[in-house]
């Protein structure tokens, strides 16, 4: 199953999902550095140096998982309550969302739906999939799940494989902020995240989709591996798996340009507040990943414990 989570979370508050929203700003705290982990396998990163004032922390999410394999850490829990400002990728108050621009961009063009640009034969395969193994009714899925694009319901296949306990990080995260009167900060907002899934061509969406489907069950062992990597706290496997499994495009558009675009905006927050970074735990490793973007700017950043 192709590792979208970049964005899924637009997914869930597309089909329904309302957030809490943001209370009151906390007052500033001095914090200690922790001792660093000797190696990198963790989701939970110290940012220190650099003429910071005090330390803020980059934890790495799976957006939505079972609730059978969520975990968070006591540590993790503790730097947010010590941090001035929880920063998500997305600011995920509904009132601030143009649900109208967002479901617009959501949807095929000019009435299209997803018939229009397969096979009679594909066509068949996707409808038959979505009916038999995701429960949608067929009449519902041609009059209204048919004319999204291809990304919307690949998420649909990715959500029901999780099941129907699920735990979504960045919310958790989110209440957990509300109950210290934490304030939330987006890096993007839902339309500049939609944007970058623009740039993904159609044909690509559709190749992603129909691969899922004719080979899920290969899809579904990706994803338990993607799982366990996350479980161990690998960023480094996950990442690898992920570049493995997506085309280029997808890793350049919502991955790579992303984390770029991300750094200015943590500088000028890091260097105000103690913060607290959330973000798919994808764009934390490798060469274009926020760890080592964040260390050519001169910060140090240092792996430690959830617990």
């Amino acid at each position: 199953m192709k590792y979208k989570l970049v964005l899924l979370v637009i997914s869930v508050c597309l089909f329904g999902f309302k957030p809490p929203q943001k209370n009151a700003a906390s007052t500033t705290q001095k914090i200690k550095l922790d001792q660093p982990l000797s190696g990198n396998n963790s989701l939970l990163w110290q940012i220190s140096g650099n003429g910071l004032k005090q330390a803020s922390y980059l934890f790495g999410t799976m957006h939505v998982i079972s609730a059978e394999d969520y975990f968070l850490g006591k540590n993790t829990e503790k730097k947010l309550a010590q941090s001035d400002v929880l920063i998500l990728e997305l600011d995920l108050d509904m009132e601030n969302i143009n649900v109208a621009a967002l479901t617009s961009l959501s949807v095929l063009d000019s009435g299209k739906t997803i018939k229009n640009y397969l096979s009679d034969s594909d066509y068949a395969l996707v409808r038959t999939f979505m009916v038999d193994s995701i429960g949608i009714n067929k009449f519902t899925f041609e009059m209204f799940y048919a004319k999204l694009k291809p990304f919307y319901l690949e998420q649909l296949i990715y959500l029901q494989k999780i099941g129907q306990e699920k735990e979504l990080y960045e919310i958790n995260l989110q209440k957990l902020a509300n109950k210290k009167n934490i304030p939330i900060l987006g890096l993007e907002t839902f339309e500049e995240q939609l944007q970058f899934l623009e740039t993904i061509p159609l044909n690509t969406q559709f190749n992603s989709i129909l691969k899922t489907i004719k080979e899920y069950t290969t899809e579904s062992e990706t994803f338990d591996k993607l799982v366990n990597d996350y479980k161990a706290q690998d960023i480094t496997a996950l990442l690898k798996s992920i570049e493995t499994e997506q085309d280029s495009i997808w890793n350049t558009n919502l991955l790579v340009k992303r984390n770029q675009n991300w750094i200015p905006k943590l500088k000028l927050n890091m260097h105000q507040k103690a913060c607290f970074i959330a973000v798919g735990a994808g764009h934390l490793g490798g060469q274009n990943g926020l760890i080592e973007l964040l260390k050519k700017e001169g910060y140090i950043v240092e792996p430690i414990s959830i617990n």
